[in-house]
């Protein structure tokens, strides 16, 4: 890839000004922050699920800002009981990978995509998007490949609807090559023998390290990093019935809380945080987001997972100060969480 552009990229996350959004004491009043057993080796830029209970965690960025190689790549599932949380467990590896998506459905891990580093500590980057489609199951233990993404893809995120995965975002990193962002969307059916990829309606933006939820039958694209390199807090809708994108509001604060943003889809609507930390909701209406409080350690590519509908765990992430270690679970009043 270009590593003097990626190089830039990441310049300008770090620069952006940070947006200070200031939670109102009725938010505050609302939620209930608690914190989990925190993360043994820290990471950015990787993908979790939770299924059957646990929370998984998959792969990530392990060292600094603008160090990257293969030694500084997570590859292993690790998973945290959120009953009884007591210590990480390991349960099984696979290959190294950053910038990846993992979902669950049906008692089942997804993993897509993600880059890998193909140079040694201190060697110029090698960088490389992977178009690799695996499935975990937790009984056997172990992977199975499934069928490959079209071409390599990273910093994109997933979500399921009903059996339909589907990835949106991202770019292809191609070693010293200039790296092609992707204009596509792709959807496959879980429920199929053979899961195969298919275009969807081409979305009407070209952006990375952005969030995608599901939530009432639609898939919303939320924040991230257009090929301008501007950052953006925008969000699209798309309706898998009509095949077709819309606009949706806009998340509240700077452009920069749209870089390395997550967010996850509930029956009670949508849940996002960036980097100032703030937690807001979109009501299945989709009028408009809230805020409805902060986190204690604020963070951007990092994971928001809704465990019940009331109740989010947020995991992973960086600050201008470092990574978070700590693994924080947000248990919000029923009320407050789905007007």
């Amino acid at each position: 890839m270009n590593t003097t552009r990626f190089h830039r990229l990441w310049r300008v996350c770090w620069t952006l000004t940070l947006a200070t959004i200031a939670v109102s004491a009725k938010a505050a009043d609302e939620l209930q922050l608690t914190e989990l057993t925190p993360l043994a080796a820290p990471v950015t830029a990787f993908g979790a699920a939770i299924q059957g209970g646990y929370l998984y965690v998959y792969g990530g960025h392990l060292g600094t800002t603008h160090k990257y190689s293969a030694d500084l790549q997570a590859n292993q599932l690790l998973r945290l009981n959120l009953s009884q949380p007591g210590e990480w467990e390991t349960v099984a590896a696979g290959p190294r990978r950053t910038g990846l998506a993992l979902v669950a459905h049906a008692g089942k891990l997804y993993r897509i995509g993600g880059w890998e580093a193909r140079n040694a500590a201190g060697e110029k980057w090698d960088l490389y998007s992977m178009r690799d489609f695996a499935r975990f199951d937790a009984q056997s233990g172990k992977w199975e490949d499934l069928a490959p993404l079209p071409r390599g893809r990273s910093s994109h995120d997933a979500a399921v609807i009903g059996s339909k995965l589907y990835v949106v975002g991202g770019w292809e990193m191609k070693g010293a090559a200039e790296s092609e962002w992707h204009d596509t969307a792709l959807v496959c059916d879980l429920a199929d023998a053979q899961p195969q990829w298919k275009e969807i309606a081409k979305p009407p933006f070209t952006r990375r390290a952005l969030a995608v939820a599901a939530c009432a039958g639609k898939i919303y694209v939320i924040g991230g990093m257009d090929d301008s390199n501007d950052t953006t807090t925008a969000v699209n809708v798309y309706d898998p019935q009509s095949n077709q994108w819309s606009q949706g509001p806009a998340v509240p604060g700077e452009n920069s809380e749209g870089f390395g943003i997550s967010a996850f889809g509930t029956d009670a609507g949508i849940f996002a945080s960036g980097r100032s930390g703030a937690i807001f909701h979109l009501g299945l209406a989709g009028r408009a987001w809230t805020q409805v409080g902060k986190l204690n350690h604020p963070r951007m590519s990092h994971r928001l997972l809704a465990v019940e509908s009331n109740r989010l765990v947020v995991v992973g992430g960086t600050t201008r100060g470092g990574k978070v270690p700590e693994v924080e679970s947000v248990e919000l009043k029923l009320a407050a969480a789905a007007k």
